[in-house]
């Protein structure tokens, strides 16, 4: 079984056996982060998209880990539980899957950037 389809079932298995299922994930706007990033205010920015991605172009001082390798790479972060997260990828089918694990981690602060890097670097 590859790693995504791990992850999956993980969060699928603790969603229905702990109450995963009512967290909710907020939203942030690009022009909310960006203004975030000027004032040097800006939480832990995720980018979950893969290495050649991430290299091609990326949010300032964005983390690069991809989505599939998040459950080994969680020390990574360097942030406590309970502070904000924003999680982006192309388009959000990853940064979905990244945040159920967060979540299902105990990340009780993870948001969701609206319009993902398609929008971001449309700007």
């Amino acid at each position: 079984m590859n790693n995504c389809i791990r992850i999956m079932v993980l969060c699928l298995f603790l969603a229905a056996n702990h109450g995963f299922a009512e967290s909710v994930i907020t939203t942030i706007t690009s022009v909310e982060l960006k203004t975030a990033i000027e004032l040097k205010s800006a939480p832990l920015i995720l980018d979950v998209r893969t290495e050649e991605e991430y290299q091609s172009g990326h949010i300032q001082d964005a983390l690069n880990i991809p989505y599939d390798q998040l459950g080994d790479r969680l020390a990574e972060l360097g942030i406590e539980k309970s502070d904000e997260v924003v999680v982006y990828c192309r388009s959000g089918r990853r940064a979905g899957i990244a945040q159920a694990l967060l979540q299902a981690q105990g990340y009780t602060q993870v948001r969701d950037l609206v319009g993902h890097w398609l929008e971001w670097s449309a700007e």
